[in-house]
């Protein structure tokens, strides 16, 4: 009880700390198209639709948070803690079109560059690095095993990087006059959103494809479970995260023929230690059966 206490007290410290990005993050968005709007920034302007997606994304964040925390019914036995994923792949997806849209800009404003006001640029820029990594801090802290507000959070990484882009670009046009600094900053973060939201979409597309965990060696896992004593073969091997802190599997295990209903739930129980102590599977399902001599009983048939 104490342990889904913890979690239901951590699901409502991660709401909070979202909001509480959340409204940082359209402070910033109507600040930055309004910088952008009196300065002529295309860097300005796709920050404030990055910060805009970011607002969007929070929302989206909150919402699959809220929704994680309902127990398991009924419709979904397992729970609903894979709405985290579910709002991250949303996320994760409109960081690529956002990533698309500030390339074609930048690449438009590189052939036909067009004047810029640097000084509005770098104080609005400023000020909204400063809300970026307030927000980026706050957040952060709930990230660690939640692949939803990890999500949230590389958007918000990517704001408060080009935020510095935009404080940069402001600065040199000031400064030199340069111009076209201000979309190649913009391409620079394009790249930057692109390389760190495909990170988070394999994690995210795995999770929901029900890729075997990468530090489960099945191989290991098989041969360990053939030592329990009682076990003659395992086959037709399942593991695959339910969500990103709980691995189930599946698993047929053949036992000797005859043996009582006591024999075979005392081997249930070592093998689940053993999952449990060296694999941290907390939920395996058995499927017991006599030995057949049709089949190998060496074969693990990982399917």
């Amino acid at each position: 009880m104490s342990h889904q206490h913890d979690s239901h007290d951590n699901g409502d410290l991660s709401g909070r700390r979202i909001l509480i990005a959340l409204t940082l993050n359209v402070g910033i968005t109507v600040t930055q198209i309004i910088g952008g709007a009196l300065s002529g920034s295309l860097a300005l302007i796709g920050d404030a639709a990055h910060n805009g997606s970011d607002a969007a994304a929070l929302g989206i964040a909150w919402g699959a948070q809220k929704l994680s925390r309902r127990p398991a019914d009924g419709q979904y036995t397992f729970g609903y803690e894979r709405a985290k994923a579910i709002g991250a792949l949303i996320n994760l997806t409109t960081l690529y079109v956002i990533a698309l849209y500030l390339i074609y800009e930048g690449i438009a404003r590189l052939i036909n560059p067009s004047e810029v006001e640097g000084m509005t640029m770098l104080v609005v820029g400023a000020i909204a690095f400063v809300e970026d990594l307030l927000s980026v801090v706050i957040l952060w802290k709930s990230t660690k095993g939640n692949v939803n507000v990890k999500a949230a959070a590389i958007h918000l990484i990517g704001d408060t990087v080009s935020t510095i882009g935009v404080v940069i670009s402001g600065f040199l046009i000031l400064w030199k006059g340069i111009t076209w600094v201000d979309p190649a900053i913009t391409l620079a973060i394009a790249v930057y959103i692109v390389i760190h939201a495909s990170i988070e979409m394999r994690k995210v597309m795995g999770l929901l494809m029900e890729r075997a965990p990468e530090d489960v060696d099945l191989e290991a896992l098989a041969g360990a479970a053939r030592g329990v004593k009682g076990v003659l073969a395992i086959r037709h091997v399942h593991v695959w995260r339910l969500d990103e802190t709980r691995t189930a599997l599946e698993a047929c295990i053949e036992v000797e023929a005859g043996m009582r209903i006591e024999a075979v739930e005392a081997i249930k129980n070592r093998l689940r230690s053993v999952l449990r102590d060296d694999f941290g599977i907390e939920h395996a399902t058995f499927e017991m059966e006599a030995p057949n001599p049709n089949r190998d009983s060496g074969l693990i048939a990982v399917e």
